[in-house]
């Protein structure tokens, strides 16, 4: 339902019609020129490209929630991610954008939603969608400055196996990787 022109009342339904953009640095191929980007979705503090799957949007939002990132905006965005001249698939990109803007984490193009890995935690498996576990790296990264990559990675797998009440553990247990499954792959194709 759109709001008439003139009225002074506004429906509860009614939905803006706005364009909402950010300006991102571009790529080593661009030369770095700034460029703008479209932003589709927002919930709250978290902004989303149109590229972000649904399912990963609502995991996102929780998991700032969880983390207690209301105070930063953070971008999020589907892209080459880039180390040095090579293209990494399982890792995102964290920038911090001009004019103190927020953060903006570049989710890899590439990796598929339906992408999971299968570890070995204590002698149990555990099916993890790979989106999920690096997005909660990323968001870990931005909770917690300055611990080291297997900090980040542990603390996420954790997370995403046991639960948020892994959050609080000073100690990680052994983590191993088993197999990785492709989209549409279940766990009897192993």
């Amino acid at each position: 339902m759109k709001n008439k022109k003139n009225s002074p009342l506004v429906s509860i339904n009614w939905i803006d019609e706005t364009d909402r953009c950010i300006v991102v640095p571009g790529t080593v191929k661009e030369g770095g020129k700034l460029r703008l980007k479209e932003l589709a979705v927002s919930k709250n503090n978290c902004y989303f490209a149109a590229g972000v799957p649904k399912g990963t949007i609502n995991f996102i939002y929780r998991s700032v929630k969880k983390l207690k990132l209301g105070d930063v905006k953070i971008f999020f965005s589907r892209g080459m991610v880039r180390s040095g001249n090579r293209v990494v698939k399982y890792s995102v990109s964290l920038r911090r954008l001009d004019w103190d803007v927020g953060i903006l984490m570049i989710i890899p193009r590439l990796l598929r939603h339906k992408e999971h890995i299968v570890l070995m935690i204590e002698n149990r498996d555990y099916s993890i969608r790979i989106m999920d576990l690096i997005v909660l790296n990323g968001l870990l990264r931005i909770s917690f400055p300055g611990k080291g990559a297997p900090y980040y990675s542990a603390l996420s797998t954790l997370i995403l196996a046991r639960g948020w009440s892994q959050l609080d553990l000073k100690e990680f247990p052994e983590i191993y990787r088993k197999t990785r499954m492709q989209a549409g792959a279940s766990d009897k194709d192993l």
